[in-house]
């Protein structure tokens, strides 16, 4: 996805590029992926020439949303707190992470959310 939101509208041979600069990666399995994340509503796609054209369905901000929300009602059943608690426990954070937390926190503190809800 983040090649798709990086290259705008994209084609499988596209991706595939791009990919085979960090890995041995099989052209099917490119088309593979794509067609089932168009399959999901993740991706859209038209037909130019012989070949589909994919663009995301949404921008990646909204994606990253409602993916995030959906995995806090799941796991955590809504609540905010006990998801962040779990991703900070997951991974060690630099002392500049730590100090843009403490940032996020004050603003929100004086009632700045920044735009999240």
């Amino acid at each position: 996805m983040r090649l798709v939101w990086e290259k705008g509208e994209v084609q499988v041979d596209d991706i595939h590029q791009a990919l085979l600069r960090d890995r041995e990666i099989a052209y099917t399995t490119v088309m593979t992926v794509m067609s089932r994340l168009a399959a999901k509503g993740l991706l859209t796609r038209r037909k130019h020439g012989r070949a589909y054209l994919y663009r995301a369905a949404l921008p990646r901000e909204e994606m990253a949303e409602s993916t995030l929300h959906e995995w806090s009602r799941r796991f955590f059943g809504g609540r905010i707190l006990p998801a962040v608690s779990f991703l900070l426990g997951s991974e060690r954070l630099t002392p500049e992470e730590v100090a843009e937390l403490r940032r996020l926190v004050e603003r929100l503190e004086k009632g700045d959310d920044g735009g999240w809800t």
